[in-house]
Formats: C-alpha cells, sequence, structure tokens
C-alpha cells in the first residue's frame, strides 16, 4: 500500500498532475485507489463502461484494439511507470475505444468518475487544470495524425474529396 506521501510524488511524476499544486495534488490522492493486476490480466475490455483514468505506478500496460479479424488485436501503445491510460472516458462514461491488459505484474492508482467530479465542482482551479491537461492531449493526438497524413497531404485530400 502507498502512503498518501508517496502517492503525492507519484502523481506529481504522472504528465496529467505534473502541473497541479501540492494541495490539488493532495486532494485527488485521497481519490485514488490502488489495483494490482497480473501479468495477462485485463484491466478493461473494448466496449466496456468507462469512468475511470489509471496511471501506472509500476509495470507495463498494453493498449490495443481488436482488428477487423475476431480474436486479434493491435497494439497500440506499451505504457510503464509514470504514464497514464483511460482519460477519454473519464468525464462522459462512455464505452471503452480500447482495451488495456497488464503486460507484466503491475501496480495502477485509479480515479473514478464520481468522486473526480464532486472535487471538480469544489474546485474551480483543479476543473480549469483537468481541462487544460485535456485539451494538450488532443493537440498532440492531432498532431500524430498530421505527421501520419504528411507524406503525401494533397493526394490523400483528393481522394477523400473524390469519396463525397
Amino acid at each position: 500500500m502507498l502512503s498518501s506521501i508517496e502517492k503525492i510524488i507519484f502523481l506529481k511524476k504522472v504528465p496529467f498532475f505534473q502541473d497541479m499544486t501540492i494541495e490539488q495534488l493532495k486532494s485527488l490522492a485521497a481519490l485514488c485507489e490502488e489495483e494490482i493486476f497480473e501479468e495477462d490480466q485485463r484491466i478493461f475490455n473494448q466496449g466496456d463502461p468507462g469512468g475511470a483514468l489509471y496511471m501506472v505506478v509500476s509495470g507495463k500496460v498494453g493498449i490495443e484494439q481488436e482488428a477487423k479479424r475476431k480474436g486479434s488485436f493491435i497494439r497500440l501503445a506499451s505504457l510503464g511507470a509514470n504514464t497514464y491510460f483511460g482519460e477519454m472516458t473519464l468525464f462522459d462514461n462512455s464505452a471503452r475505444s480500447a482495451a488495456a491488459v497488464a503486460l507484466q505484474d503491475t501496480l495502477t492508482l485509479s480515479l473514478r468518475h464520481e468522486p473526480l467530479v464532486a472535487l471538480a465542482r469544489q474546485n474551480s482551479e483543479l476543473s480549469l487544470k483537468l481541462i487544460n491537461v485535456l485539451s494538450q492531449r488532443l493537440r498532440d493526438a492531432n498532431q500524430q495524425v498530421a505527421a501520419l497524413t504528411r507524406a503525401k497531404p494533397r493526394a490523400l485530400h483528393k481522394l477523400y474529396d473524390a469519396l463525397d
């Protein structure tokens, strides 16, 4: 079990929370739940209800999406310590767009929707910082998409326009 101080120190290392004050981290640490997953254990499946953010304390997690061929998966990312996943469904409880599986014995901290929303309602500064982090994450995703389509963007645009 991690102590409150260890949770605060850990949260400060996670990019999602690194710009938060110690007081904000203290409030968040109180909401975090420790979860241990054994190697090859599913943390959640694609299509499962969301509503929780996970942070990897130790171990390794694979983010996978089911391929068109039933039963096979595409690895989207492998995440180690001080990383996070599941943020897309943190506020809207939508279905998971990918699955997460422990690639090694893994310790996570999870932050659930309901307690986080209650805290955000009480602390507007915390809410603004969370919005900033999620906005940056969206900008990063847009840049990745742009980088993947830079090879021949005009040709891709013409093909896309021809589909209309």
